[in-house]
C-alpha cells in the first residue's frame, strides 16, 4: 500500500510573506493618511485622469474636459486595470495601493518557488528579506504608476520562458507568451523583447542533452506569435481612431526626450529643453499635421535623424544612461515627494551647468549646483535615507556581479537576467533613473542572494 505525500506547508515562505506584508504596509502609511502622495510620479497623473475618464464614460482620454480627444501615448493595460479598481471602490487610490501590495507579495511567492528549485534554502531566505526590504521597489509599489502590475507578469513570463528552454517542453513557451503579451499590454517597454529572447533561445546552454535548432526556432516563435497577438486588439483601435497602424506613440516621445534632446544638450552645450524644441522645430518645419499622432511621428522622426547623424556619441551616451540608471539608488523627486508630501519639486534641468563646471575643474561648485538646486529642498532627513538605501544597493551589486563571476553564463537563468536587464536599461537613453530600473529590480535581488552563497552552491553542485 502506498503511503499518500500530502503537501506540507512552506512555513519559512509563509514568515517570509507576512514579514513583507508588514513591512510594505508601514512604508505605506504615509499614502495611507494622504492619498494624493500615490500620485508623486508624474505620470501617476496621467494613469489617473485616464482611468477616471474610463469609469466616467469619457473614453480612453487623458484630457479633462470636453471633447475628450482619444489618447496615443499610453498602453491599455494600466489604466484600465485602475479603472476595474475605481470603479469597485469610488476611486480610492488606496484600493490601487493595497491591491498593488498583494501583487508584490504575489511576485514574491513566485520568485521563492522558482528559485527554491535550483538553490539551498539559505539562498532563498536572503532573496525573500531582500525583496521584502528593496526601497525602490516600495515607492513605486505606493505610486499609481505600471511598475507593480508590470512586474507580475513579466517576471513569471521570464521564469517560465526558463521553463521552456531547461525542460524543453512547449507548453511553458505558450504561457511565457501570454504573460509577456500581458505586460507588452501594460508597458511597451518590451515590444522589441523578441531580439533579446531570440539570442537567449539560440546560446543558452542545456547540460543535460543537445536542443535542437527546430525545437529552439519553435519555442521562440510561440512565444513572439502570442505576445503579438495580445496587443492586435489595441493595433486594430489604433487603427480605427487614427487612421494610423501602431501600437502606441509614447517611442516617439522617449526617442526625443530621453534620447535626441540629451545627445544634443551634450554635443551643443545647450539646456536639455532648449535642445529639445529645437529637434522639435526642425522636425515640424514645413511640414503639416492633423492630431497628436502625425505630429508625435513627426518628432520622432526627427530625433530618430538626429541620433543616426551621431551614432557613436549617441552609443556612449546610451551606455551611461543604462549605467546611470543602474547605480542611481532612488529617484529623488518620487522618493521626496512622497516622504514629504510636498507637490512643488525643483524643476528644470541642472546637468549642462554641472557638466561645464566639471569640465572647468570647479568641482566644488558643481557640487554646490547639486545641492542647493537639487538636494536642499529634499532636507537632510531624505537624503539620509537616500545614502543608507544607496549602500545597501551598492552591496545588491557587487553580490549580483559575484554572481556572474563565479556561475559565469553556462546557466541559463544568469544568461537570460544579463539579456533582460541590458535590454531594459539600454532603452532607457540618459535618463539615469532608478525607475527605469525597478522592473528588472526583482532579479537583482535574486542575483545578489545567489552571489552571496555562490561558491557554495557550485561546490554542492559539483
Amino acid at each position: 500500500m502506498k503511503r499518500s505525500h500530502k503537501p506540507t506547508l512552506d512555513k519559512t515562505l509563509i514568515f517570509l510573506m507576512l514579514g513583507a506584508l508588514v513591512i510594505k504596509l508601514v512604508f505605506a502609511v504615509p499614502v495611507f493618511t494622504d492619498p494624493q502622495r500615490s500620485l508623486a510620479c508624474t505620470d501617476a497623473f496621467f494613469y489617473d485622469r485616464i482611468a477616471r475618464n474610463i469609469v466616467s464614460g469619457n473614453g480612453f482620454s487623458m484630457e479633462e474636459g470636453a471633447p475628450y480627444d482619444p489618447d496615443s501615448t499610453v498602453a491599455p493595460g494600466y489604466p484600465y486595470f485602475i479603472a476595474a479598481i475605481y470603479g469597485v471602490f469610488a476611486n480610492s487610490k488606496i484600493a490601487v495601493v493595497l491591491v498593488q501590495i498583494i501583487l508584490n507579495l504575489l511576485l514574491l511567492y513566485i520568485i521563492y518557488r522558482f528559485l527554491k528549485r535550483k538553490f539551498p534554502e539559505k539562498t532563498v531566505i536572503l532573496f525573500g528579506i531582500i525583496f521584502a526590504l528593496d526601497l525602490n521597489l516600495s515607492i513605486f509599489i505606493n505610486q499609481i504608476t505600471s511598475e507593480t502590475l508590470f512586474s507580475v507578469l513579466f517576471i513569471p513570463g521570464l521564469l517560465l520562458v526558463l521553463t521552456a528552454v531547461e525542460e524543453k517542453k512547449i507548453l511553458p513557451a505558450v504561457w511565457a507568451g501570454l504573460l509577456l503579451g500581458a505586460a507588452t499590454l501594460v508597458r511597451p517597454v518590451i515590444l522589441y523583447f523578441g531580439a533579446p529572447l531570440l539570442i537567449f533561445f539560440f546560446i543558452a546552454q542545456i547540460k543535460v542533452r543537445p536542443y535542437k535548432l527546430w525545437r529552439r526556432i519553435a519555442g521562440w516563435g510561440v512565444v513572439i506569435i502570442l505576445q503579438l497577438i495580445l496587443i492586435t486588439p489595441w493595433v486594430i483601435r489604433n487603427r480605427a481612431v487614427f487612421s494610423r497602424t501602431f501600437y502606441t506613440t509614447v517611442s516617439q516621445i522617449n526617442l526625443m526626450r530621453y534620447h535626441a534632446a540629451p545627445l544634443k544638450s551634450i554635443l551643443e552645450h545647450k539646456p536639455r529643453l532648449q535642445a529639445q524644441q529645437e529637434l522639435t522645430n526642425d522636425a515640424l518645419e514645413h511640414e503639416t499635421w492633423s492630431n497628436e499622432v502625425d505630429n508625435l511621428r513627426l518628432t520622432g522622426r526627427g530625433a530618430r535623424k538626429y541620433i543616426l547623424s551621431h551614432p557613436l556619441p549617441y552609443a556612449g551616451i546610451a551606455v551611461l544612461g543604462g549605467l546611470g540608471s543602474l547605480l542611481n539608488p532612488l529617484d529623488l523627486h518620487e522618493t521626496g515627494v512622497y516622504l514629504k508630501g510636498q507637490t512643488l519639486p525643483p524643476s528644470g534641468s541642472i546637468l549642462s551647468d554641472v557638466q561645464a563646471n566639471l569640465t572647468k575643474g570647479r568641482i566644488g561648485k558643481a557640487l554646490g549646483i547639486v545641492w542647493n538646486e537639487r538636494l536642499l529642498y529634499y532636507g537632510k532627513p531624505v537624503i539620509l535615507v537616500f545614502i543608507l538605501y544607496g549602500l545597501v544597493h551598492l552591496a545588491k551589486l557587487v553580490f549580483g556581479l559575484r554572481a556572474y563571476i563565479v556561475l559565469g553564463f553556462s546557466d541559463p537563468m544568469m544568461l537570460l537576467f544579463l539579456l533582460t536587464g541590458i535590454y531594459i536599461l539600454g532603452l532607457v537613453g540618459f535618463a539615469m533613473v532608478a525607475r527605469m530600473r525597478v522592473p528588472a529590480e526583482p532579479l537583482l535581488c535574486s542575483l545578489a542572494a545567489i552571489g552571496l552563497f555562490a561558491k557554495r552552491e557550485k561546490k554542492n553542485a559539483g
